[in-house]
């Protein structure tokens, strides 16, 4: 009704301007002015102009990826899909709705954010204390069938935006952080926490003609003090770990030289039995060439007595006895007292009388004068 009263206020302004122009005109012309006539242009005017709004507001145009809802007297009527579409002038009023995809998202600096519209980011605490702020960004589109209910119920997509998705998924994010501890969501493993939200605003969005797209906890900040505490801790872990390390390096390197010492020593051992080994190996053969040795001197020993035994005559024992004689003659005392010298030809015949009767000497022949 707002666009009529527009129009005609308009109009009827379009008609005085035209009446005033003519009577003045025609006044400074010095011509009579006709009232009547001048009356019927104005009027004619103001028609004119009210058609040309009427026939401007009797079309909208829908956009490609939007729909628009059309409300008469405050009832929607119907709603318009994108392209050409027409309605009653002045009276059908348009909704218009995008069916594309909405960004909603929080951040600590919302003017630098491209989103579609932006918030701050949500202030919590974790089931265990700790302070904290969350960054999100919500992906949702209007169903177009629920445009008609969101129009009744919720009003434009500013509205809806303000009453369903701001006030909802920050809710939500506030209240189901709480159920984590710190560790879990410093460790930056927050996708229960991210499902657990998302589920939540599925339902509700479904609820209210709304589809979600996507949840996603892009951030989870933490005070300064958790943080050095953490890295405190993250340290004295790593410290362990380190010393946990040097402690399995120098149990290796013992164990390595137990087992370089057992092997020296086995070497050791080893070499000694073969020292020893080679030692008697030795001792056994030098002992065997010796007893061979022994043994091959007696048997030549045994074989040259047995040649000089099988050689020997009473001539050659009397030669070598003269040989051997020292030019001395052995005395001994006779029977009567006194000394009796005995000759080397005695002395080797009674050498030979032990071995057998001597031969009788052959006496010498008498020299004849």
């Amino acid at each position: 009704m707002g666009q009529l009263f527009a129009a005609i206020l308009i109009s009827t302004l379009a008609a005085i301007l035209v009446i005033t122009f003519l009577g003045v005109t025609l006044a400074r012309a010095g011509k009579k002015v006709n009232a009547r006539t001048t009356l019927l242009a104005g009027l004619l005017a103001g028609v004119l102009v009210f058609l040309v709004m009427a026939l401007i507001s009797s079309y909208t145009v829908v956009q490609a990826g939007s729909v628009a809802v059309v409300k008469r007297f405050g009832q929607v009527v119907t709603v318009f899909e994108p392209g050409l579409n027409w309605k009653l002038p002045f009276i059908d009023q348009t909704v218009v709705y995008r069916t594309q995809e909405i960004v909603y998202e929080t951040s600590d600096n919302p003017q630098a954010s491209k989103a579609d519209y932006t918030d701050y980011q949500v202030d919590t605490a974790t089931s265990d204390g700790q302070q904290i702020t969350a960054r999100y960004t919500v992906r949702f589109r209007i169903k177009p069938q629920e445009a008609a209910n969101i129009v009744n119920n919720l009003g434009t997509e500013p509205e809806v935006v303000e009453k369903v998705v701001k006030q909802n998924s920050r809710v939500w994010v506030r209240t189901l952080l709480r159920n984590y501890t710190a560790s879990q969501l410093y460790s930056g493993d927050i996708r229960e926490a991210q499902e657990a939200i998302a589920e939540q605003l599925r339902r509700d969005f479904e609820n209210e003609g709304l589809e979600l797209v996507f949840f996603g906890l892009r951030q989870i900040g933490f005070t300064d003090a958790y943080k050095q505490a953490v890295e405190n801790k993250q340290i004295e872990a790593e410290n362990i770990i380190t010393r946990k390390n040097q402690a399995e390096q120098a149990k290796y390197e013992k164990e390595r030289l137990i087992t370089q010492a057992e092997a020296e020593a086995e070497r050791q051992r080893l070499e000694r039995i073969g020292v020893a080994k080679g030692e008697a190996e030795s001792i056994k053969l030098k002992a065997q060439a010796e007893a061979e040795a022994t043994l091959i001197k007696a048997k030549a020993q045994a074989q040259a007595n047995e040649l000089i035994a099988q050689s020997l005559t009473p001539e050659i024992i009397t030669w070598q006895a003269v040989l051997q004689w020292s030019g001395q003659y052995p005395t001994v005392l006779s029977s009567g007292g006194g000394e009796q010298l005995i000759l080397p030809g005695d002395l080797f015949r009674t050498s030979k009388s032990n071995m057998g009767p001597a031969p009788t000497p052959t006496p010498e022949p008498t020299p004849t004068p």
